[in-house]
């Protein structure tokens, strides 16, 4: 002990005595003191000792917090020696120095990693392999369906009487028709419904068709329907089929339907979508717009790997290299029956023609998966070499797909290591579509027409602003916010009686259309989504959460529903809730079955929205219930939970976040009092340069957190390894601040920073990756 109070008070002294100059005092008092008291057990650069402290020292503490540990636990059983001014010129060293993300990417610079394509990117860039020998379809602003009726049960131009839109399709005409004077017959007329399905999840959607008349419905198949009860048989009258569909686009969907001399006719076209329950399509998913048939790949693969946070192609397997291998298989057995449409073949062809249009499509074909031209050596071996003396042409073109498909060049990112144009809309095309370059985009690099930077981002604003593009991001927030963790949502039938799974489906769905609105706009966006006093809703969630307008209940919603179905934006109680922040759906989803949960709301806000780190507990620790001590109410009863002294470091920071937003219950109704007593809903969270701010419920707690630099950083952070699936401090120790920056002057636009980060990616010069 005299030894470590000798060192410091020598330390202090020669500080003192004027042996530094003055602007490095603090920074040089800081090292002298590590090094003479700490790096024996910690290591010189903090990355410790076998003998005392083998963990490296490195994190994202505040320097507050971490001088407060250093004043409380260091030295090691002479805690009290290295406390006040000394703890705080350690730990402002030790940020600098060492331990924070920035100072560790400068002492270890992190690399671009080798990547494959992950699950999503494989099966987007089949999908678009194909798309690129047909056309693109961008939804129109019709939603539903274009519908024509018929005055008999064929669908005879002359026989039409009535062409519309339909909103969606469930319909029950009883004994009648729909139109007693343009079809006066009862015993037969039909009605075909055509148009475009558009979904933003990726997933099996369930179609169910509810009809006692004659029925088919092609759901991305032109020519085989989904479900056939053209000629039916026995009583039944529902129908189900099954589709796996990929977000951001737009699938051809028909559905027939005819009554002849049946008692009653009714038609309804219903699903099952990810997460979701059975409801007739809503009118927000359907198109009038005519679209292609896309190539959507079903073979499962394994999960990609998220243990960086984010999703990446950096692990491969023996189960995912299987996987592609059937992944290619089922490619071309699905391209074969349209090869004939797909490589421009004509019927007055003859073979030698027909075999050079189907070495074209396969030249091209190549051209595109691999993202950039091939050389003549590549050319023989991809695609020349297949159409042998003896092969059948559609036996040259499948082991031309095997062959691409399972090629390095289709299946690794930039695995040449080449730096070019190509390169660079590769990189802007997966970072903005998630997929390969789009064939213009590819002429684009061949004609050197995105050399200047102005065109590039050009480029990117043209992908961002798209179906696809808008899906991106869409895709993201619901990552930034868990919501694909908040799988089941279930409370306590006794307390929360009418809490039920169609309930839960309708608060996603409002989330989901606030997360849509938010994409399809630009200015003041961010500030909206944290801080906005609007709430989709519909009848039965109004009824739910006892919405009111002007003192008034708010009744017959379904009235004045929009394309959204029966979802219109509501004025939702704005003197108490803020944008996402208090959204009902997250309220309910961070929450316990009988109780609020300020621990999972302060994880939400500290570790999602703020980007803290926080490490798992020493110990599990089961809540306390609340049946345990009956008087407590949830917030004493959180604070008790989480007052011993392995638990109080993280707790701290995340109960103060989460106690701001107990003015909600379990399911996410407003309350004022619980356990009979007034709701405490004040907070507070310390800022890394240790500043206390103080907030009171979710409207203050949300305007902290749009102005919070932590909170710009963190989105940015987040955004950029969504979008780019690489670390971002390889790309430079100041990247995070630069794009927060960004951001901020931009007025938190998220589109404009998307094209920054897409942008500067592509522009990047190539390094050496690793293996």
């Amino acid at each position: 002990m005299l030894k470590s109070l000798l060192l410091i008070s020598a330390v202090v002294f020669a500080l003192s005595c004027g042996h530094v100059s003055v602007a490095d005092d603090a920074a040089s008092k800081g090292e002298a003191i590590y090094r003479q008291a700490c790096a024996s057990c910690h290591g010189a650069a903090g990355e410790g000792t076998p003998d005392n402290y083998p963990e490296p020292l490195f994190g994202d503490q505040p320097t507050f917090d971490l001088a407060e540990t250093i004043s409380q636990t260091m030295p090691k059983d002479e805690a009290d020696l290295c406390v006040g001014d000394d703890a705080k010129a350690v730990a402002e060293w030790m940020q600098t120095a060492f331990y924070s993300p920035e100072a560790q990417a400068r002492l270890h610079p992190p690399r671009k990693s080798l990547s494959r394509l992950t699950v999503s990117q494989y099966r987007n860039a089949v999908a678009d392999l194909i798309e690129g020998f047909q056309w693109t379809a961008e939804p129109n602003d019709q939603r539903g369906l274009t519908a024509r009726y018929y005055s008999s049960r064929n669908f005879r131009d002359k026989d039409k009487v009535i062409e519309r839109t339909d909103a969606r399709i469930d319909f029950n005409f009883g004994e009648g028709t729909p139109d007693s004077e343009k079809i006066p017959n009862n015993e037969q007329f039909s009605i075909r419904w055509e148009g475009s399905l558009m979904v933003t999840e990726t997933g099996w959607y369930d179609f169910i068709v509810r009809t006692e008349n004659g029925v088919r419905l092609y759901v991305n198949d032109r020519r085989e329907p989904l479900i056939d009860q053209w000629v039916k048989s026995g009583f039944d009258t529902e129908y189900q089929g099954r589709r796996f569909l990929l977000a951001g686009r737009l699938y051809p969907v028909n559905l027939e339907w005819f009554t002849f001399k049946e008692k009653t006719a009714s038609i309804g076209l219903w699903w099952v979508p990810p997460h979701g329950v059975a409801e007739p399509i809503p009118a927000r998913h359907l198109t009038t717009q005519n679209s292609p048939q896309v190539l959507v790949v079903e073979t499962p693969f394994p999960p990609d790997d998220r243990s960086d946070g984010y999703i990446r192609g950096t692990s491969v397997s023996k189960e995912w290299d299987e996987a592609t291998t059937f992944a290619a298989i089922e490619t071309a057995d699905q391209l074969v029956p349209y090869l004939r449409e797909l490589a421009k073949v004509k019927r007055e062809d003859n073979d030698e023609q027909r075999r050079q249009k189907l070495k074209d499509f396969c030249l091209t074909f190549a051209y595109r998966a691999f993202r950039r031209p091939l050389d003549d050596q590549q050319k023989q071996t991809y695609v020349l070499a297949h159409f042998a003396d003896g092969v059948s042409d559609e036996d040259a073109v499948k082991r031309c797909v095997l062959a691409v498909l399972k090629s390095p060049r289709f299946l690794y990112r930039e695995v040449d290591g080449q730096q070019d144009l190509y390169t660079e809309v590769e990189r802007l095309s997966f970072a903005l579509r998630d997929s390969i370059p789009t064939p213009n985009l590819l002429q684009a690099a061949e004609k050197e027409w995105v050399k200047p930077d102005k065109a590039l981002r050009d480029q990117a604003w043209a992908l961002l602003n798209t179906y696809r593009g808008r899906t991106r991001l869409l895709e993201f927030l619901r990552v930034w916010m868990n919501v694909e963790r908040l799988e089941q949502i279930d409370r306590n039938p006794e307390h929360y009686p009418d809490f039920n799974p169609r309930l839960v489906a309708d608060l996603r769905t409002s989330l989901e259309l606030l997360l849509q609105e938010t994409v399809s706009t630009d200015d003041g966006a961010f500030r909206n989504l944290l801080t906005g006093d609007q709430v989709w809703m519909n009848d039965h969630l109004a009824a739910f959460y006892h919405v009111t307008q002007n003192g008034e209940s708010v009744e017959g919603i379904s009235s004045a529903a929009t394309s959204s179905g029966d979802f219109v934006r509501v004025l939702f109680e704005p003197e108490h809730r803020a944008g996402i922040i208090s959204h009902p759906f997250l309220m309910a989803g961070f929450a316990y079955h009988d109780s609020s949960s300020p621990i999972h709301r302060g994880v939400f806000l500290s570790r999602g929205i703020l980007g803290r780190a926080l490490k798992a507990p020493p110990d599990s620790v089961a809540p306390l219930p609340p049946d345990l001590e009956p008087t407590l109410n949830t917030r004493e009863r959180v604070a008790r939970q989480t007052s011993p002294a392995m638990c109080a470091n993280c707790h701290r920071m995340i109960n103060s976040l989460g106690f701001a937003l107990e003015e909600f219950d379990a399911v996410g109704r407003l309350r004022s009092t619980e356990k009979d007593r007034p709701v405490d809903s004040s907070g507070h969270y310390l800022m890394r340069d240790g500043t206390l701010a103080e907030f009171q419920g979710a409207n203050q707690l949300a305007d902290f957190l749009l102005n919070s630099q932590e909170t710009h950083r963190s989105f940015s952070r987040q955004l950029f390894h969504h979008m780019i699936q690489q670390p971002i401090l390889a790309y430079g120790p100041d990247t995070i601040q630069e794009l927060a920056d960004f951001f901020e002057a931009h007025g938190f636009s998220m589109r404009h920073l998307m094209v920054e980060i897409a942008f500067r990616t592509a522009r990047e010069q190539a390094e050496s990756q690793q293996p």
